[in-house]
């Protein structure tokens, strides 16, 4: 009786410390889990105040471009994606402080970055108020004061100091979470050396553990395949809103060209009979042919713009040096009217759109041509070296000794309608160097520029010589019949 009551006082002491290690370890597992599962709902916090500082940055962009449309075209339909994007900054920034109240610093950033992003929108309202009131002279000369780049500048900064913030956070989240996963471990270890009176709860703890696990990679699996669908569906749909786009450029431009084939047709009828016209007739009858003819340039390029990827030829070999060539005998006339020269290096084959490389060709030096400095004939050097950073890959550098421009200024050249001198200085539509790096990014390269005022600038562009990847432009102008 006493060797049973020992057994079982034993058995029942073993189970004692079985069940005590077992809550112990339960409640050390419990406290991880949970542990872990804030720091998953902080992370997804982090991710929705992140995702809201983009949001910001996508819709003020959205605005800016718009208002810059209407400043340029005087058209009500270029507000439309303006008075859009307003109120989703606004929805974005009252989402971004309700999720970011219990951080102080955020706090601050959160009232930093609502003031420099309603001076913009008061800026771009301004600026629309400008037209609307004063007129398209008042509104370009608003443009040409470039206080829009100081504001845009100090929003960026204000998005950047945020995101920063978070990021940080989100940083020190993921060590909690490695904390918290170290843990499990040990507490896990620990229940396996108790004994061998222990060995099946551990096993159950562990298969339970893992269950969770396994269920929660699951849940994760089916999220991340979710997502993927997700992305690409909206990727689909960006590609259809493209096609969209630019059927519609072109659409529209052919449209422009029969009413402005009349303005044209009616103002040389006009001109004819000049000599009976008053002063004041004949200067406004010059205005009219002028503007027509801005308008039909504008038009070309709005067309040149969207062929890129609408009139795209399929990559074949290019012998650059054949093309470079042709394009400065094209432009023979402009180089005789400037008393300019082209220096060609040696250029290799690549492949690429021939037409496009053409075109490339053409702008780039063109330009070249174009923005040359009073008394000084424009020279321009065409080169091509391997790039230092991607052997596969050539950088091709159109230099010259021109008017040059402030570096500050390099991304607002490559946009299109982006221009940083005046009409009367220069002509032109600010759509050029756009065409440029739109040719370059179907190529699957990359275009920059170094400049410094009165000191001419250089062009960079790098190209892939081989072309490996599909090429999307293509396919979707010439969809494969089903």
């Amino acid at each position: 009786m006493v060797k049973r009551s020992f057994v079982g006082s034993g058995m029942t002491l073993g189970f004692a410390l079985a069940a005590v290690v077992i809550v112990a370890s339960g409640l050390l597992i419990r406290q991880n889990l949970d542990l872990i599962a804030r720091n998953e709902a902080n992370v997804v916090h982090t991710y929705d105040v992140l995702a809201g500082i983009e949001g910001i940055r996508t819709s003020l962009n959205l605005a800016e471009s718009s208002q810059r449309g209407y400043l340029i075209t005087a058209d009500q339909d270029y507000l439309a994606p303006y008075r859009d994007a307003v109120p989703q900054i606004h929805e974005h920034l009252a989402s971004i402080a309700t999720l970011t109240k219990d951080n102080p610093e955020q706090v601050h950033n959160i009232l930093l970055l609502a003031k420099s992003v309603n001076e913009r929108l008061d800026s771009l309202a301004e600026g629309i108020g400008i037209l609307e009131n004063d007129g398209r002279e008042a509104a370009r000369d608003f443009i040409l004061k470039g206080r829009g780049f100081g504001q845009m500048q100090k929003v960026r900064d204000n998005l950047n100091q945020m995101a920063a913030e978070e990021k940080n956070l989100l940083a020190e989240r993921d060590l909690e979470t490695q904390s918290g996963h170290t843990a499990a471990r040990r507490t896990t270890v620990l229940t396996t050396v108790i004994g061998l009176s222990m060995v099946l709860l551990a096993w159950f703890l562990s298969l339970r553990e893992v269950t969770q696990r396994e269920a929660m990679a699951d849940v994760l699996e089916r999220r991340v395949r979710e997502r993927t669908l997700e992305l690409a569906d909206a990727n689909t749909s960006l590609k259809n809103s493209n096609r969209e786009l630019e059927q519609f450029a072109s659409v529209a431009s052919h449209d422009l060209q029969e009413p402005l084939r009349k303005i044209e047709a009616f103002g040389d009828r006009l001109k004819m009979s000049r000599e009976a016209l008053n002063e004041q007739s004949r200067d406004y009858l010059d205005r009219i042919l002028s503007s027509a003819t801005r308008m039909r340039t504008l038009i070309n390029d709005l067309l040149s713009f969207s062929r890129v990827a609408t009139r795209a030829q399929p990559f074949k070999p290019v012998q650059l040096a054949v093309i470079a060539k042709e394009v400065v005998g094209d432009l023979e006339g402009r180089l005789q009217q400037t008393q300019g020269q082209v220096e060609l290096g040696e250029l290799p084959e690549i492949e690429a759109d021939p037409t496009q490389m053409r075109q490339l060709f053409q702008n780039l030096i063109g330009n070249a041509l174009k923005f040359h400095r009073d008394g000084v004939p424009p020279v321009v050097r065409v080169s091509a070296a391997q790039s230092e950073s991607l052997p596969e890959n050539v950088t091709l550098t159109v230099a010259d000794n021109g008017i040059g421009f402030e570096e500050q200024y390099l991304d607002r050249i490559f946009e299109v309608f982006q221009r940083l001198h005046g009409r009367n200085e220069f002509e032109g539509t600010g759509i050029g160097l756009a065409i440029c790096r739109k040719i370059v990014e179907r190529h699957g390269g990359s275009i920059t520029a170094r400049s410094k005022p009165g000191d001419g600038s250089t062009f960079l562009v790098t190209l892939p010589v081989k072309q490996s990847g599909k090429d999307e432009s293509w396919e979707a102008a010439n969809p494969s019949p089903s």
